[in-house]
């Protein structure tokens, strides 16, 4: 029985077979196989950062690949979100400066209106996975990413 270790969730399986390319059961990622290792072999040491591993951890205040936590990212928007905290925090300073703008310059008329988007914003932050919030907020090419 061979142990692999996969690179895009970070779980481990194994297979009964060595082979050349697996496929990981949790996340479906189709990988090299790089290396893998009898189960009671002991596995060499591993110096340097070690990022944490999202998916084993379910930990929604963990940071992801771009050191944004999708769990503080959600608390900024239903707390401060009419303001666009939660934009400034995620990098898009574009999206935070025109939900200030709104809030400011509407005298408040609209801040319900930008407080209930970046309520529903922040509750999708905390249903969705890491991987999900990394995609389609922080790594989006969109200056205002909503929904």
């Amino acid at each position: 029985m061979y142990i692999h270790h996969c690179p895009e969730c970070g779980k481990q399986y194994s297979t009964q077979d060595q082979v050349s390319r697996v496929k990981c059961p949790y996340c479906g990622a189709e990988t090299s196989v790089a290396y893998s290792e009898q189960p009671n072999q002991q596995q060499p040491p591993q110096f340097g950062y070690q990022q944490p591993n999202q998916a084993s951890t379910g930990n929604i205040f963990d940071e992801g690949p771009s050191g944004k936590s999708r769990g503080l990212a959600g608390l900024l928007a239903i707390l401060l979100g009419s303001l666009g905290v939660h934009y400034f925090y995620m990098g898009k300073n574009t999206g935070g400066i025109v939900f200030l703008l709104v809030s400011i310059l509407s005298c408040g008329c609209l801040a319900p209106v930008t407080g209930i988007i970046a309520l529903i914003q922040g509750i999708m932050f905390f249903t969705t996975s890491q991987q999900e919030f990394e995609r389609k907020w922080v790594n989006c090419v969109s200056d205002i990413p909503l929904f």
